[in-house]
């Protein structure tokens, strides 16, 4: 779709705004830093930070002060400052600019599935998995995967409970709901959620294969 469908407030700040899926919705003084994907209909809400080399599906939600991706800094090295494998942070400095040999992944690859809801103030670590419809409670702290549809909570995060059934789960990731052109997803019973999976299966059934990705 169109950036015109898009409401990304003027305060936010957009490293590569070519990266981004429309529509979304990005709220006052937003970051989303380079390297990084959002997909379609994805909510980020006021001041929360999107880092480096991270990876956002579809209708995702982000309340206020969340920070994704953050940066992995050494324990065993000598320091845990960046001056041992990066030079960007004092460049007038001419002797901060030193050839480095010692190699150190800041911010390896961050992946948040579709339809995942990250709480107020939460933390999640570079190089973390989110799974599909995942729910991360406010104020968590999360260092370790998080499967599909899991609640998760604390810090650091734990396994609360899932949203549904094993058998439920399986159903809606195999639809892909997200994936739909919003179109047929729209009108479906949001309220019942045997009837959703009932209705996505016979969309899914009946869409040639060309038309299901929206």
């Amino acid at each position: 779709m169109s950036a015109e469908f898009s409401t990304i407030s003027k305060s936010a700040n957009v490293k590569d705004i070519s990266r981004i899926e429309h529509p979304v919705s990005f709220g006052h003084r937003v970051e989303v830093h380079v390297d990084s994907d959002v997909g379609a209909f994805t909510f980020i809400n006021t001041d929360t930070v999107i880092y480096r080399n991270t990876s956002i599906g579809r209708y995702c939600s982000f309340a206020r002060n969340c920070e994704v991706g953050v940066a992995n800094h050494p324990t065993t090295m000598l320091s845990s400052h960046s001056f041992q494998y990066s030079g960007w942070m004092f460049p007038a400095m001419e002797e901060y600019n030193f050839k480095r040999e010692t190699k150190f992944l800041a911010h390896p690859k961050t992946s948040i599935g579709s339809d995942v809801w990250v709480g107020a103030q939460s933390v999640i670590k570079a190089g973390v998995s989110i799974g599909h419809g995942a729910i991360v409670a406010a104020n968590s702290v999360v260092t370790k995967d998080v499967p599909a549809y899991a609640i998760v909570g604390g810090s650091p995060a734990k396994l609360i409970r899932y949203r549904f059934d094993h058998m439920d789960i399986l159903f809606l990731l195999n639809t892909e709901w997200w994936e739909l052109p919003f179109s047929e997803i729209k009108t479906l019973p949001f309220d019942d959620i045997q009837a959703c999976i009932a209705r996505l299966r016979e969309i899914r059934k009946s869409m040639p294969e060309a038309e299901q990705a929206g």
